[in-house]
């Protein structure tokens, strides 16, 4: 798989998506020689595009506005970038101390994945305080939204500073400056958080910012925006403070005032309720009191900490190598349903688990569901965020739990691409009333194939959701040349471990075990690959027939329009 369509298929749309969102597809139509020409030979209407909005929740009253660029515009940015990406790596690495430096990758989720793990980043903090009496820690202010677009041409190619330099169109930095300012309406400000190439892009200015900095003997630690500096005295951290933000200052960059502070080490590296709820789950499931007690410790530390994703670890722990039993997962499910209503941005994690139990023939309580499904919809009047709607939605979908005419109204109005879609699929299957669709379809008839709900319009016509848009994508040349070759992101039809298997479920060690059993050619090794674990045995079973199915509905689903077979289409179909 070559560079570039690695980067549309795999970097394409945000990880928090549900699954049933994907890139695969259009990854096939933009590397294709036809699918290629249409794409350069393109003109938007005003000679720039924007991108889709997605809400994701975050603790607290928190959200983080994700971006969907267009399809062309996307496809353009990677192309230059595919064409310069040694260059651009090679930048994006020269930090000293960055532990988010972007490492490229192949046959994965995603295109780009940080050099360090998250799991891994108290050791990492551990390390870097060794010998050091003080520490200096900084955020760098709404980096991404604050993030000049002309700064990225500053940092790849520093002549753009001069004036004389500024039209020179065949600097790399150049390209990518217009490039990223036309995905977003000619807005220079910000750039569009989701999308692996703008990690790339970001991690490359701060990485010149880091060579930059002062630190003398200091020690320095970087974590996307956020900065700790180890040092033996006060009067060294203020001078390095005041270097940082020189640095910034060059780039049009601002520190966080209040989350600037310089205190004394030792400090704890790292919160430490990750280590509570761990060992409060090794028992967990072993009586319905424990799990009451285990949720107990996690309501408990969550009241006390609202701003971290403490329910939301707290359930990732639970996947576990063993079946609950009935009177021990009426609990888990209560408590879970608390969680997802009281912590934003618990959804994707919490939905996968039930999912998980169900294949492993653990029976929910769909009354209990349907109700914690409503009111994940009408809470998104308070929080405003996409994102666990989104998921609640998927889960309904799977589950086949209708909504209520009152959740479909709430569904109608929130003009979110991404949620309007898996509203109108859910209606199609007879879970959403029709004022919903109408809704949907208003808003929809207003907006335009270039503008900020191009997704919503062009897959609303693709699945037939909605017959009456048609003319809006047949007129574009682009969106016509897709829907003729079938292209879509979206699969109205996904397997029931989609909602399993993703970035935001499972743990690694579950979706390796089923990576493994889905892409063997060799049936007869079913049994070794789940030998003497029971949960995955029972994951494993009818998987035999599940295989070579779904290697064929993928190649269908793919519509490879005579290219051959993308590398990463079977290994990772539901990125």
């Amino acid at each position: 798989m070559t560079i570039y369509k690695n980067l549309l298929a795999r970097g394409y749309l945000p990880k928090e998506l549900p699954p049933s969102f994907f890139s695969d597809h259009f990854a096939a139509y933009a590397t294709s020689k036809a699918g290629r020409a249409v794409l350069q030979s393109y003109k938007p209407a005003d000679n720039f595009t924007e991108c889709v909005s997605y809400r994701l929740a975050l603790p607290g009253l928190n959200h983080r506005l994700l971006r969907i660029p267009h399809p062309f515009s996307y496809s353009k940015l990677a192309r230059i970038t595919a064409k310069n990406f040694r260059r651009l790596l090679q930048k994006a690495g020269k930090s000293p101390f960055s532990k988010s430096r972007p490492v490229y990758q192949v046959r994965q989720r995603r295109a780009l994945r940080t050099l360090v793990k998250p799991s891994n980043l108290a050791r990492e903090r551990a390390l870097s305080r060794g010998g050091s009496s003080h520490l200096l820690k900084v955020d760098v202010s709404q980096f991404y939204p604050s993030l000049y677009t002309h700064a990225v041409g500053w940092a790849v190619d520093p002549k753009l500073r001069e004036r004389a330099n500024w039209s020179k169109k065949s600097l790399v930095g150049k390209q990518l400056d217009q490039a990223l300012m036309d995905l977003q309406g000619k807005v220079s400000q910000g750039i569009p958080i989701g999308t692996d190439l703008s990690f790339l892009l970001a991690e490359t200015v701060l990485s010149q910012v880091d060579r930059s900095i002062d630190i003398g003997k200091s020690r320095a630690y970087r974590w996307f925006d956020d900065y700790e500096f180890a040092c033996d005295t006060r009067e060294e951290a203020e001078r390095i403070l005041s270097s940082l933000q020189r640095e910034l200052d060059s780039y049009r960059l601002r520190l966080n005032p209040k989350k600037t502070q310089i205190i004394q080490l030792p400090q704890p590296a790292s919160d430490g309720w990750h280590d509570v709820i761990i060992d409060a789950s090794k028992s967990a499931f072993s009586r319905p009191h424990a799990m009451v007690k285990y949720f107990d410790i996690a309501f408990s530390l969550a009241l006390k900490h609202p701003e971290l994703p403490i329910l939301l670890y707290a359930i990732g722990a639970l996947f576990q190598n063993q079946k609950p039993w009935d009177s021990i997962l009426r609990v888990a499910e209560s408590c879970i349903s608390q969680a997802l209503l009281q912590e934003p941005g618990c959804a994707q994690k919490g939905l996968s688990l039930l999912q998980f139990w169900q294949i492993n023939g653990c029976p929910i309580d769909r009354n209990l569901w349907s109700h914690t499904t409503e009111q994940i919809i009408q809470r998104h009047e308070r929080s405003g965020a996409s994102s666990d709607v989104a998921w609640a939605l998927a889960f309904c979908i799977a589950q086949t739990l209708p909504v209520s005419k009152k959740a479909g109204r709430i569904l109608a109005s929130l003009n979110d691409d991404v949620i309007s879609i898996q509203s109108l699929h859910a209606n199609s299957l007879g879970l959403v009333d029709n004022i919903c669709k109408s809704g949907i379809e208003k808003f929809l008839a207003n907006s335009e194939m270039d503008g900020n709900h191009w997704l919503a319009i062009y897959e609303s016509v693709r699945h037939g959701f909605l017959p009456s848009l048609t003319p809006k994508v047949t007129s574009n040349t682009l969106m016509n040349d897709m829907l003729g070759k079938g292209v879509t992101f979206y699969r109205p039809s996904t397997p029931s471990y989609s909602l399993v298997i993703h970035s935001g479920g499972a743990p690694d060690w579950i979706t390796q075990k089923w990576i493994n059993a889905i892409t063997t050619t060799s049936p007869e090794k079913f049994e070794e690959i789940f030998a003497g674990n029971s949960m995955l045995a029972l994951l494993g079973q009818g998987l035999k027939n599940i295989a070579h199915h779904e290697k064929n509905e993928i190649e269908i689903l793919l519509d490879l329009m005579g290219i051959e077979e993308p590398e990463t289409a079977v290994f990772e179909p539901y990125a």
